[in-house]
């Protein structure tokens, strides 16, 4: 195991680095649209069950906004912080964030392949900058961040150190990025001595690998070709299947001796996991432009859709978990783009002022947790 240190700035007594985010099929934030297409790959899984093909009808949101009280998000160069707090930011059009222990750590393209991270004070100080090859990913526990530093580091940061899991390849062909972080378990301390931690990485070319404090350098879930979420409990989202008519996805409890999935649908992409690990949210299996058209939430044990959200001509283009189980999403109506949040069984109400703008551009960054 490669370790590499690297210096930071101390602020409060916490050491702050580098950053880096999710990634999917749909998503390479784990809460940003992409296109669905971009990797045909064929799937050797072989699914407990099918998910139903049912799903409620959307629903009708409260007026609003409503109270947005226990909810965090992050509006232009504003951040609105669950306490009711706003604090102001040293920039805006962010592109990713994700709060660890109790900081704000944000990623912005840096203009021509990977993207600068900054962190900053819950008081708005920035505390470190650095270089990452895409967005941060923070554990479930929000003590721990793992990123892809743009030589190829794959690193872990905790309260006071941080620590290299091993090494990747960033050659990849065209503008593909060949490797970005998708989620991080266990910690806080990451050294194999201590707590121990698993990072998992996608790759930009559909494979998937992770890295963990004992030296363990393997795809454990071998049909994946992307994977969207792993929670604390060890339920992994992920995408096996990718062709022209769109995506099969599945959930896998790697609890299990067996890593067949407990369920597999082709009706939805199974994106980021509650933190309660009850539900997860649903993608549409297919979906292209600027974002996509519809939003679900699913039983976690089973695949069903629990809840829907979708406006015709209208799209969301970010989606992440509250800290209290409620799928939080922007939404573009063609003039204005809405804050929304829809809980497990379907009802939505909006908590900010809609924001006049572009289609291209959404105010909003949802912070993953």
């Amino acid at each position: 195991m490669t370790i590499k240190l690297h210096s930071r700035i101390a602020v409060a007594a916490v050491i702050a680095p580098l950053a880096v985010l999710a990634a999917a099929c749909g998503s390479d934030d784990g809460g940003n649209a992409k296109d669905s297409s971009a990797d045909p790959t064929t799937s050797s899984s072989a699914p407990t069950t099918d998910a139903t093909t049912e799903t409620p009808d959307p629903t009708e949101t409260t007026d609003g906004p409503a109270d947005p009280a226990g909810l965090d998000y992050v509006v232009g160069d504003t951040w609105h912080q669950a306490d009711g707090d706003a604090v102001k930011l040293p920039g805006k059009h962010y592109d990713s964030a994700v709060v660890w222990d109790g900081q704000l750590v944000v990623t912005q393209w840096d203009g021509e392949v990977y993207s600068d991270a900054t962190v900053i004070a819950e008081d708005g100080t920035v505390v470190d900058t650095f270089d990452t090859t895409s967005a941060v990913v923070v554990n479930d526990a929000g003590t721990t961040i793992a990123w892809i530093d743009t030589t190829g580091e794959v690193m872990t940061a905790w309260e006071g150190d941080q620590v290299s899991m091993g090494h990747v390849d960033l050659a990849a062909p065209g503008e593909t990025i060949a490797y970005f972080a998708a989620a991080v378990i266990g910690g806080p301390n990451c050294y194999e001595v201590a707590d121990g931690c698993q990072v998992f990485v996608n790759s930009g070319i559909g494979k998937p690998r992770s890295f963990d404090s004992h030296g363990v350098n393997d795809n454990p879930v071998a049909s994946a070709i992307d994977f969207n979420d792993i929670s604390a409990d060890g339920l992994v989202t992920y995408v096996d299947q990718i062709d022209d008519d769109g995506s099969c996805s599945a959930l896998v409890d790697l609890r299990r001796t067996s890593t067949k999935p407990l369920w597999k649908t082709c009706d939805f992409e199974a994106n980021l996991i509650s933190p309660d690990g009850s539900h997860v949210i649903g993608l549409p299996a297919y979906y292209d432009g600027l974002g996509v058209s519809d939003l679900a939430i699913l039983d976690a044990k089973t695949g069903e859709a629990t809840g829907r959200y979708g406006v015709e001509g209208g799209f969301s283009s970010n989606w992440a978990w509250s800290t209290d189980n409620r799928l939080v999403f922007d939404s573009y109506d063609g003039a204005n783009w809405h804050l929304f949040a829809m809980t497990a069984d379907g009802a939505i109400t909006e908590f900010a002022d809609p924001v006049k703008g572009e289609a291209e551009d959404s105010p909003f960054t949802l912070i993953r947790h």
